[in-house]
């Protein structure tokens, strides 16, 4: 039994839970009394999307062994996903008393909730953050949860301390000159000319939904909106598109790297990748009228999206420059995002963003929706209005009511977008302007 579990963990961290489940099913009865074989399967089940079956395996699995504190760990991070918030908040805590030095898990409660100077667990992080035989990810779980609790109680020299303290565990260097090589190729290839001429080969529908941007600007909230709308599903933040541009040098006939081998690809390539994206799209909601894809990143992809699906609607989210810097920085993504660890890399990274950004407002033959934050958060029903009409279906009232959409979010967002539309996003750059003269200099093109 033991090696069938450890290759549906394998499975597992290669992010491949369903073949994780299929592996341990058929072993499911006779191990009905092994609680590490039910946790390995809750995990698989959960991160397939039956989260209801997660919480009843792992359930089962404490009732057989109550003082293990990864159980209450990985149920509690499945009931923050529902937006059981109070049930999560209990078993971080039993996981806590379980495991005193579990930085994870310090790291995942903070997420649940705001805090309080008085809260008892502030005391409990700073005796961990102190201890000098941390390790650097157990440092880095720990400034990002030190950096959330103290701007909780607006203790915001500390909070960026512990934010700091939490970057600069990931000792990750970015390389801003191959990133801006990068955005140079995809200028040169996706000019005007190749993607009207390429698109004839895409497909006409308009099925898909693209919310794009940086990070932090407001795209898990749009999404929500949208997909409280009883015919639009949201899918979260899907790789698939870049899956596929990382696919397309072997279909071109001298393996050219992309971007450039899009102009060699036979053109019933491109019709079968966007097949494939489509059929894809439809083993999330078969009945839907749009379905969403809210990965940031795909700004990066914008001409092979419109060279794919012409009619597809874009979305593209807004907010302040520092805003949305600061935000990343105090973002603990889990992988991918070296660029965030580095308040002056933001920066550098940001403006290649707007560089982009530019050059396809110049070549789209359709322009993306321009969604600023701040008009969002103060004009909630206008905007909203503008946001389904844009997508081409009738309004609903329920869009207004997106606290209230149950379905799961995995982003960082999950506990912002279950409460009604607040201003706390905004100019929140303010309480730590003191640390962000770097990040400016960069932004205004004074640093390289």
């Amino acid at each position: 039994m033991n090696s069938i579990i450890a290759e549906a963990v394998q499975l597992l961290q290669q992010n491949q839970p369903l073949k994780a489940a299929e592996i341990l099913s058929p072993y499911y009865y006779a191990n009905l009394d092994n609680p590490r074989f039910l946790h390995f399967y809750a995990l698989a089940k959960s991160q397939s999307g039956e989260h209801s079956v997660g919480v009843d395996l792992l359930n089962k699995a404490i009732e057989l062994q109550p003082q293990v504190a990864e159980y209450h760990h990985n149920l509690a991070a499945i009931y923050r996903l529902v937006g059981e918030f109070q049930l999560s908040e209990d078993h971080y805590l039993t996981a806590l008393r379980l495991k005193p030095d579990y930085a994870e898990a310090y790291f995942n409660y903070s997420a649940t909730r705001k805090f309080t100077a008085d809260d008892p667990v502030i005391e409990l992080i700073q005796q961990q953050a102190a201890r000098d035989d941390l390790s650097d990810e157990d440092r880095c779980f720990l400034g990002f949860a030190g950096g959330k609790i103290f701007d909780d109680i607006k203790d915001y020299e500390k909070a960026f301390a512990y934010y700091e303290m939490g970057n600069r565990s990931r000792k990750i260097i970015f390389d801003i000159v191959a990133f801006r090589r990068d955005v140079d190729r995809t200028i040169e290839v996706f000019s005007a000319e190749t993607i009207r001429e390429l698109s004839q080969h895409g497909l006409q529908t308009d099925l898909p939904v693209f919310i794009i941007g940086m990070p932090r600007t407001g795209t898990t909230l749009v999404e929500q909106i949208l997909s409280s709308h009883p015919t639009v599903h949201g899918a979260g933040e899907l790789r698939d598109i870049s899956a596929i541009a990382g696919t397309m040098p072997q279909h071109a006939p001298r393996k050219t790297d992309y971007p450039e081998c899009i102009k060699e690809l036979p053109f019933n390539a491109i019709s079968g990748f966007s097949e494939a994206y489509l059929k894809r799209l439809r083993t999330f909601d078969k009945r839907a009228s749009r379905i969403i894809n809210k990965m940031p990143g795909n700004f990066l992809n914008l001409g092979l999206i419109s060279i794919m699906f012409p009619q597809a609607k874009v979305i593209h989210c807004l907010r302040d420059q520092l805003d949305t810097c600061l935000s990343c920085y105090f973002q603990r993504f889990r992988t991918g995002h070296d660029y965030s660890h580095d308040l002056k890399d933001l920066g550098r990274y940001y403006l290649e963003y707007e560089r982009l950004m530019e050059h396809w407002q110049q070549v789209l033959p359709h322009q993306p929706y321009e969604l600023a934050y701040a008009d969002l958060v103060q004009n909630q029903e206008a905007i909203s209005r503008e946001l389904v009409e844009f997508i081409g279906v009738d309004w609903d009232d329920q869009c207004l009511d997106f606290h209230a959409n149950q379905r799961p979010v995995t982003t960082a967002s999950n506990w912002q977008v279950r409460r009604p539309m607040n201003r706390s996003g905004l100019e929140r750059w303010k309480n730590y302007d003191q640390h962000l003269d770097g990040l400016r200099r960069v932004l205004a093109g004074e640093e390289n």
